[in-house]
């Protein structure tokens, strides 16, 4: 009776506060990092600041996103980083896919290749993009050479093609990206378990028929999270075409960040760059919505 009676007293404020106060601080810098700049970023959207001609910002109402919408060149961008984004998800897929089925045999090669298979995940852009840059190089890239030699390449780097270098840039794009892919797709693969493998080779399914049975339907829920984690990493992109191309040749690699980027520093108007970037978020939030919908409904 003692027992129950201690059971039902209640807690002191101390520990009911305690759990809380240790976690305030992660909540704390979570909201400086991410929340305050959003806010700060919608209510500069709202603003009319071309530093040549107002030094702070004065109230513009909806001028930022009537100039937005009326902007043909941030409209040819905005459909590019669509095609930027779905072509660098896929390009990681079709990489990571047969890739990951390689590395989940259980081989001393397997092991090594699985570690070595990181190093461009880890690869800094600026190293990336410049090493890409170099190898394309018309003067002393190798890559080049061996592009020109299967008549795949002019005597001007095949950057500088504006019908080229946007799919050459996806392709290092989901290049990088892959490894992220493999790992995921890895880690699935591991959780299947062998004896459904043994069970539909007994019954005298194919290779193919294990793959699209067994295989494809345990890996597509981790396939399309980690689709869309780097789909958004990469609708957000900046770093790798600017170094690259600086958004050239002809704008043809000029994507969302890089008209954000130039509206900033090019045309002197941060409110327009912030309207730019609420408008993205906005456009990513309803697709990653639909598409995490379709899959549940599917």
């Amino acid at each position: 009776m003692t027992a129950r009676a201690t059971d039902t007293e209640p807690r002191p404020f101390g520990d009911i506060a305690l759990p809380y106060a240790l976690v305030a601080p992660a909540v704390l810098v979570a909201l400086a990092i991410a929340v305050v700049p959003l806010l700060y970023a919608l209510w500069l959207s709202f603003q009319d600041w071309y530093l040549l001609r107002n030094p702070t910002p004065v109230w513009g109402g909806l001028i930022n996103y009537e100039a937005l919408f009326a902007d043909a060149g941030l409209w040819r961008a905005f459909w590019r980083t669509w095609i930027w984004t779905i072509g660098t998800v896929a390009v990681e897929i079709a990489l990571a896919l047969p890739l990951a089925l390689l590395l989940n045999r259980d081989t001393a090669i397997a092991r090594m290749a699985s570690a070595l298979i990181l190093l461009p995940w880890v690869m800094p852009f600026i190293v990336l993009g410049y090493g890409w840059r170099f190898l394309l190089d018309s003067e002393v890239g190798a890559l080049h050479g061996f592009l020109q030699a299967f008549g795949l390449a002019g005597n001007s780097s095949i950057l500088n093609d504006p019908n080229m270098a946007l799919a050459i840039i996806i392709f290092i794009s989901g290049w990088k990206g892959m490894p992220f892919m493999v790992l995921a797709l890895l880690a699935a693969l591991k959780s299947i378990p062998g004896e459904l493998y043994e069970a539909a080779a007994i019954d005298g399914a194919t290779p193919w028929q294990r793959f699209t049975t067994i295989t494809l339907p345990a890996i597509q829920n981790t396939m399309l999270i980690i689709g869309l984690v780097l789909g958004i990493l990469a609708f957000y992109s900046f770093d790798l075409p600017w170094i690259m191309t600086r958004g050239g040749p002809q704008e043809a690699t000029t994507v969302l960040g890089i008209s954000m980027y130039k509206a900033v520093f090019t045309d002197l108007r941060p409110a327009y760059a912030a309207a730019i970037s609420v408008v993205m978020l906005a456009i990513l939030a309803v697709a990653s919505f639909l598409s995490l919908k379709l899959r549940r409904r599917q």
